[in-house]
């Protein structure tokens, strides 16, 4: 026996404010919509009161309709943004002092 189950996207409720969407969406300017949770409430509240409307294609996408050549990461300057191979040795070193017990440590 199968059941079929249906799916929905979450509603936002008829409370929700847009101002403080707007509010919301200038201070989580650097965030992704899809991290973090914030953005994310108030990216949907703004979508449901009809104030913003999602994009349908990618940014590669849109750069091919118009005949622009997309750069890879590489020419566009995100590949120098990369952290050193002994800034992530020196980050995970701190981090495992930190998971480490105190009394192991000597504190």
């Amino acid at each position: 026996m199968s059941r079929d189950v249906v799916v929905t996207l979450p509603t936002v409720c008829d409370h929700a404010d847009v101002l403080v969407a707007h509010e919301q969406m200038r201070a989580h300017r650097a965030c992704r919509v899809q991290w973090c949770a914030w953005k994310a409430a108030a990216h949907q509240t703004l979508v449901s009161a009809g104030r913003l409307t999602p994009q349908t294609v990618s940014p590669r996408e849109r750069a091919a309709a118009r005949g622009i050549r997309f750069p890879p990461p590489a020419e566009s300057g995100l590949a120098d943004r990369r952290p050193t191979a002994s800034t992530l040795r020196e980050l995970l070193e701190r981090l495992s002092e930190l998971a480490t017990p105190p009394e192991r440590l000597g504190w």
